[in-house]
């Protein structure tokens, strides 16, 4: 039996990188590093999800907790998936790594090897072993008995080759294959015998974990070197993927032909991803086209919690949540990526 806390979700950050994919122009400099960036979240993301399955195995009550994101003296630590459980505690860390793969323990790199070229990554397991020490910290630092903690490295590609040489245990023992989860959750089930603390602790543990984790949230223009004035402008169609629908008889036309009356609220996603929370009724029109500062003022109205500022310059707050309303950003993603390839 098991439960989950935190739902799998896509995280802010790539919520932002897929809105800034589909605002900045192919021609910036920085459009390949994005692109590439968002690309191999989204695998991440992907190989995370393929996690869902084995865990539905385990053989003991746990509470499975994906993305968390604690700090201990400022210092954030991140953890792919957390599993809670009366006798110990899991850390597992996702891995979509692609081709052959060699670990290497004496210079603790992780070499992948593509056609004849090379690339080196930092080595995974002094990843999760540092989550370990991070984590047991986190639980002495809020009174908590100590669980023991296992941590594994989950290679969630299938077609991925590993190349771990039989006398480096230091990888041999934890890295693992998706495959392999099954039968070592009942190893660790029959190493663990006794429990340790008592449902209520863990629910205690849980509220607690839940109450501290802090989903990152970068300024996503900065970090990627992108000027806000340097963003597309306008309304995307979701039914073609093309920018630049126009409001007529407040309806939003694009030249397919498709209509909707609410397609500048995605508009408003975008810019509450990229830019600010609070956006003025000009802000709002130069961002969607808009000319009309009377409909952008009804259109706000209706999407926005409440007013803020006391100048002549007020501002409209909006409010999102980050699990349920950027589906359409796979939609246009998927419209971009397909017309993109096909240049």
């Amino acid at each position: 039996m098991s439960t989950s806390k935190i739902p799998h979700n896509v995280p802010p950050h790539v919520l932002m990188l897929q809105a800034l994919y589909h605002r900045i122009p192919q021609s910036h400099d920085q459009f390949a590093y994005i692109e590439k960036k968002m690309n191999n979240e989204l695998a991440g993301l992907y190989g995370e999800s393929r996690l869902l399955y084995p865990l539905s195995k385990f053989p003991i009550r746990k509470v499975s907790l994906p993305n968390i994101r604690l700090s201990i003296d400022s210092n954030y630590f991140q953890i792919d998936y957390l599993i809670l459980t009366s006798k110990f505690m899991l850390i597992l860390e996702s891995k979509y790594y692609s081709s052959d793969l060699t670990f290497d323990q004496l210079a603790h790199q992780v070499v992948q090897r593509i056609d004849e070229e090379y690339k080196v990554y930092d080595d995974p397991v002094l990843q999760v072993e540092e989550q370990v020490y991070q984590l047991s910290n986190w639980f002495n630092a809020n009174g908590f008995p100590e669980l023991p903690i296992e941590s594994f490295v989950v290679m969630t590609n299938p077609r991925t080759r590993l190349r771990i040489d039989a006398t480096n245990n230091h990888h041999a023992e934890k890295v693992v294959s998706l495959q392999r989860l099954p039968s070592l959750f009942r190893e660790l089930d029959a190493k663990y015998e006794k429990n340790i603390i008592s449902p209520r602790s863990i629910n205690e543990i849980t509220h607690k974990l839940i109450q501290q984790h802090k989903p990152y949230l970068p300024n996503i223009l900065e970090k990627n070197r992108v000027s806000k004035n340097e963003l597309l402008r306008g309304v995307y169609c979701l039914q073609c993927g093309r920018l630049g629908m126009k409001m007529m008889q407040y309806r939003w036309r694009c030249p397919c032909g498709y209509r909707d009356r609410t397609a500048h609220e995605n508009s408003l996603k975008d810019y509450f991803l990229l830019i600010s929370s609070e956006v003025s009724n000009r802000e709002f029109r130069e961002f969607t086209g808009l000319t009309s500062r009377y409909t952008a003022r009804d259109i706000l109205r209706r999407n926005s919690s409440k007013l803020v500022g006391k100048t002549n310059v007020i501002k409209h707050r909006l409010s999102y949540d980050y699990q349920t309303d950027f589906e359409y950003l796979n939609v246009i993603t998927k419209f971009l990526q397909t017309r993109r390839k096909s240049r």
